[in-house]
């Protein structure tokens, strides 16, 4: 009984759950296709709709449709009733001319209401005569490696543009273009991009193929990352080739040629290495009417500054916030400088970015929080600072200006402007701050008893010793101070610790099965060991000067390739396949001993 009254109940949840989801109502087919190619236009709605009016097809015949399909799912969890629907209208089409044609939108009524789709662009090219009579004679013939080449299969590293001003961004993306069947990817070595300070844009875990013409031909094209890149010098920079390693799937060769060979499996997975060509892009310098407020800011931003108080006690904290948003290189602002009044006491700028990377690059916003502390009574003020930076696209300097703040600072607590001292004596002090009292003091006789200390071993030990420990102490504090100025020589002494730390983060990471945090800390952990160790700059750090100081410094080759095989990994497994827990622990592990080995070899 119990079972029928449940499933009555959840036939009930079912038939009475709202539908809250909007109607869409979308169109889709390929971006190019062949002439005389057969393809399929699909519309597809989440609600059941009648009466679908699709535009008229120039260029294309329809040889078949509307032909239509329906999907439903429903969920149930934690007693929360989910269901989504779908509905799909086929058409199959014909390629008669060559051109680009414009699909207008189709029209369907659901539930009495009009929804219209979106357009659509097809790109219907000629094919070419030459690859068309290679593709038959592979089609007829069992398939080689021979038959790869790089027409039919390549890699790119495709710039949106090839002159900038230095810092304004570039899109870089980087694809795999082919006419083959690909399997999967194999090992693969990004470029250093140096010269750039690099942002990842995110991009789909899984690589999916699009159709797209190159000079008349047909490729399925899939993006394998892509980056927003901010130059750092002026002149000309070289990116360098990106290598792949490609899989492709092709049918194995056989002379037989059965009848019952269409019924198995006759394949073979071939390993195709490609490698891009370099690419130069040219950098220029800015403008020589630089404002002297310009720090390299390169976009266009608006300037917000906000204070959170402007009347306050002596000692008690004021926030001012000076908030930069737009679009352009946000990650590179630096705190803005401001003449605070002398009595202000004012700490270090803490900085907070909320960024997003898109193709058209970095926009968002980024906050610097100043703590200021008043000391003493008054009225103050805060003048404005001007903030410039370059904007490419109108090739000229622009320049915001913060606002100018008066603080009213009345006297607090510990404030001591101003305090006047009277009635003093010996027997009380009526004020003197919150620090100072009398000392009250009394006639005291001392009395001896037992031995007399004075002029005895124990009492000039008593003044030797601590002067000797003084000395001691001052000597080791002059090293001490001396070892801490030499930034080159502390970084170096501590960059086997700060490796390690980091490495403890990875290890939480992998404990956690973070992929991405856990490949990033591994990252973070060879190079700054590297940096702190050599004394080298991050920006300065690529793998190919790190090879040759490696072998300067007496580091054994076989270990200076195991040091640049982690950083390959890393590169790679970020934009790969989720790698399994084993592989991350033992890169793990091969990371601590290699950095472990370094420490003992680095001379």
């Amino acid at each position: 009984m119990k079972k029928i009254i449940l499933s009555l109940v959840t036939v009930l949840l079912i038939a009475t759950s709202v539908f809250a989801d909007e109607i869409k109502f979308t169109a889709s087919a390929p971006n190019v296709v062949e002439l005389g190619e057969q393809f399929r236009l699909t519309y597809s709605v989440n609600s059941k709709g009648k009466n679908i009016q699709v535009p008229e097809l120039d260029g294309f015949r329809v040889l078949m449709g509307p032909s239509t399909s329906s999907s439903m799912s429903t969920q149930i969890i934690n007693g929360k009733v989910t269901s989504s629907s779908a509905y799909s209208y086929t058409y199959v089409l014909l390629a008669e001319k060559e051109g680009k044609f414009d699909i207008k939108p189709a029209s369907i009524s659901v539930d009495g209401e009009t929804k219209i789709s979106n357009s659509l662009t097809i790109e219907v090219v000629e094919v070419n005569k030459t690859q068309q009579s290679s593709e038959s004679e592979q089609s007829q013939n069992s398939a080689s490696t021979d038959k790869i080449t790089e027409n039919n299969l390549f890699v790119k590293v495709h710039l949106d543009r090839s002159s900038v001003y230095m810092g304004e961004h570039i899109v870089a993306t980087i694809k795999v273009y082919t006419r083959l069947s690909i399997a999967g990817f194999g090992d693969s070595k990004f470029p250093s991009f140096d010269g750039f300070l690099s942002q990842e844009v995110p991009t789909p875990g899984q690589i999916s193929l699009e159709r797209e013409n190159i000079n008349g031909t047909i490729y399925n094209t899939g993006i394998i990352r892509k980056l927003i890149l901010f130059p750092q010098h002026t002149g000309e920079i070289t990116i360098d080739p990106f290598e792949l390693e490609v899989i492709i799937r092709q049918r194995k060769a056989n002379k037989r040629n059965g009848f019952f060979d269409e019924f198995f499996d006759n394949y073979q997975d071939i390993r195709v290495p490609r490698k891009s060509k370099p690419i130069r892009i040219r950098v220029k310098d800015f403008p020589s009417n630089k404002p002297a407020s310009f720090d390299g800011a390169v976009g266009n931003f608006e300037l917000i500054t906000t204070i959170d108080k402007d009347s306050v006690k002596a000692n008690d904290a004021v926030t001012m916030r000076v908030k930069v948003a737009g679009n352009g290189n946000l990650k590179l602002i630096k705190p803005l400088e401001f003449n605070f009044p002398a009595d202000f006491e004012v700490y270090d700028p803490k900085t907070s970015q909320n960024l997003n990377s898109t193709e058209a690059g970095m926009s968002g916003s980024t906050t610097f929080e100043y703590l200021i502390i008043p000391r003493h009574g008054g009225e103050y003020e805060i003048p404005s600072v001007n903030f410039s930076f370059f904007d490419p696209k109108a090739k000229i300097f622009r320049t915001r200006s913060t606002e100018k703040f008066t603080i009213k600072v009345a006297k607090g607590e510990g404030d001591n402007s101003g305090t006047i001292i009277s009635s003093f004596s010996k027997e009380k002090v009526k004020f003197l701050g919150k620090d100072i009292r009398f000392i009250k003091t009394n006639d005291f006789t001392p009395q001896l008893k037992g031995e007399v200390f004075f002029g005895t071993t124990n009492f000039y030990l008593a003044y030797i010793v601590p002067f000797f420990l003084f000395i001691l102490a001052f000597v080791f504090n002059r090293k001490r101070i001396k070892e801490n100025a030499d930034t080159a020589k502390l970084k170096n002494k501590r960059a086997n610790r700060v490796a390690m730390k980091r490495l403890k983060a990875a290890s939480a990471s992998l404990k956690a099965q973070q992929k991405d945090r856990f490949y990033d800390e591994i990252l973070k952990a060879i190079w700054g060991y590297t940096s702190d160790k050599l004394n080298l700059p991050l920006a300065n750090l690529n793998k190919e000067n790190i090879s040759e100081i490696l072998l300067s410094k007496g580091v054994e080759l076989e270990l200076k390739d195991e040091f640049l095989s982690i950083l390959d990994t890393c590169e790679f497994a970020r934009y790969s396949p989720s790698a399994g827990s084993s592989e991350m622990d033992e890169l793990y592990q091969k990371s601590m001993n290699t950095i472990t080995k370094l420490e003992k070899n680095i001379k």
